[in-house]
């Protein structure tokens, strides 16, 4: 008698097994395809600016949306996702709607595949949990949907395997999650977006938010004192608070123009953690310093600076923004490594929106091609930007600034020249051996060998060097590029 007992319960236990198997393997087929690493905090900025462009991406937002819920992998940043590419009105609904579906869907499936076995081990006991899950199940459900730390996919498998209904899981699911679902879009729409003042107003929104957030959590306190309706009330007016918030009132705490940036942490950063070009990269990452100085970076309004300090603001931001780029995607070998899968690059890293100055979202592409080199056609810039390969022209210990930025300019182009193994001249053979930096942007030199070997002259010793590559007769082979990161050791 006793064995018919057992196997009963032995089945139980492995319907359960398998439902904790099939969910382990499909968060590994996730990884395995990458898919995790789309809504990571770490890639979620550029999986947002990337996803705009994309056609239907509404429908596949949605349908990401379930697929991430349903298996249980963590959807904030997805729901995050959904204000920053979508906006406010757009990303309420669409994040609401693959919010419900995915729960519904992992609702079902451990519903299908353990709900039953849970029953069955429970034997008698279940008819208690039938009696506690019966028609209060609804308000349950919502109680514990308005209360924001309840976590979102334990409560989602949890109610499937205790045997929801599914009419109030749902119900209770679609209503509860629409008040933290649009706080949390409200903010991310600046927050995460990238749009020019992003930074400014984060606070602000966070702050309101959080108060926000906090009203929900008194929702089931309230509720035994105001009865449910009041609660339903709180909600809806929780949910259409961000929606109606006049823009105009963050934009009245945030709208005093920024100050110039000071350079001088960067300068003391750059004098502890570089030697002879060589960087310690992860003593940028732990220097609360470099966080803020970026975040100067972002706040500054330089259109009307005059223009050396435009020129040293604009090369400080990229310099400063490839360590962090490097950083940020914990890199250490080559920084064109970063996006290559399986040998093939993805996208280049200077096209990553990583880059926030002058109130803006930039690449590192459009710093230095769409700005410094447009706007200020200064060949020696070449020389000071720095993409973190031993390759590159040597890191200064220090930060460009306008007093210096000549002087420091032609120091650069003195320095990087006098480096054999990228630059040398032989005059035996009148060959010069140039870093292809020369070839890639010849134009910026005039167009010409004529112009790079000018260039080289004003920054040769006097010499027979400098007499033939001022001549322009010379033949021109490009140097090794060494894309090895510049890591201090």
């Amino acid at each position: 008698m006793s064995d018919v007992r057992a196997a009963p319960r032995a089945g139980a236990w492995i319907r359960l097994v398998m439902f904790g198997v099939i969910l382990v393997a499909l968060w590994y087929l996730a990884r395995a395809l990458g898919f995790d690493s789309y809504i990571s905090p770490e890639r979620i900025g550029t999986t947002i600016r990337d996803a705009r462009a994309v056609p239907f991406a509404a429908a596949i937002f949605v349908a990401a949306y379930v697929v991430v819920t349903t298996i249980g992998l963590p959807a904030l940043p997805l729901t995050l996702a959904g204000g920053a590419i979508f906006g406010v009105a757009a990303g309420i609904a669409l994040t609401w709607l693959g919010a419900t579906l995915g729960a519904t869907g992992a609702f079902l499936l451990a519903r299908a595949l353990g709900g039953d076995a849970l029953r069955r081990l429970l034997g008698a006991r279940a008819g208690t949990l039938d009696r506690i899950l019966g028609d209060g199940a609804f308000l349950t459900m919502l109680r514990l949907r308005l209360i924001p730390v309840v976590p979102f996919n334990a409560l989602n498998f949890g109610a499937g395997l205790a045997g929801v209904r599914l009419t109030h899981y749902v119900a209770a699911t679609a209503i509860g999650i629409l008040p933290g679902t649009s706080v949390y879009t409200y903010f991310a729409d600046s927050l995460l977006a990238g749009t020019d003042g992003a930074r400014q107003t984060a606070f602000i929104r966070v702050a309101i938010a959080g108060v926000l957030l906090l009203a929900l959590s008194y929702a089931p306190a309230l509720a035994k004192r105001a009865g449910w309706i009041s609660v339903l009330l709180l909600s809806l007016v929780t949910a259409t608070v961000p929606r109606v918030l006049p823009a105009q009132a963050v934009a009245a705490v945030t709208s005093a123009p920024a100050s110039v940036v000071d350079h001088r942490a960067w300068n003391a950063m750059l004098a502890d953690y570089v030697t002879n070009g060589m960087v310690d990269y992860n003593a940028f990452q732990r220097d609360a310093r470099f966080t803020a100085y970026l975040a100067q970076l972002g706040r500054a309004s330089v259109a009307t600076l005059p223009r050396d300090e435009q020129l040293a603001y604009w090369i400080n931001v990229y310099n400063a923004y490839t360590i962090q780029l490097l950083n940020s995607r914990k890199e250490r070998t080559s920084i064109r490594d970063i996006n290559k899968v399986l040998g093939v690059t993805l996208k280049s890293p200077w096209a990553e929106p990583i880059v926030k100055a002058d109130r803006r979202t930039l690449t590192l592409d459009d710093v230095e091609h769409e700005i410094i080199r447009k706007q200020f056609k200064d060949p020696r810039i070449h020389v000071a930007l720095v993409c973190a390969a031993v390759g590159c022209p040597p890191l200064r210990s220090e930060a460009f600034e306008a007093a210096r930025l000549d002087a420091q300019l032609d120091d650069q182009a003195r320095q990087f020249l006098a480096q054999s193994a990228k630059n040398r001249v032989v005059v035996k053979s009148g060959t010069v051996y140039g870093s292809p930096i020369f070839t890639w942007y010849r134009e910026d030199f005039g167009g010409t060998l004529q112009g790079v070997g000018a260039f080289w002259a004003k920054y040769l010793p006097a010499g027979p060097e400098q007499e033939l590559v001022r001549s322009g007769r010379f033949t021109w082979v490009d140097t090794d590029y060494d894309w090895r990161i510049n890591l201090r050791r």
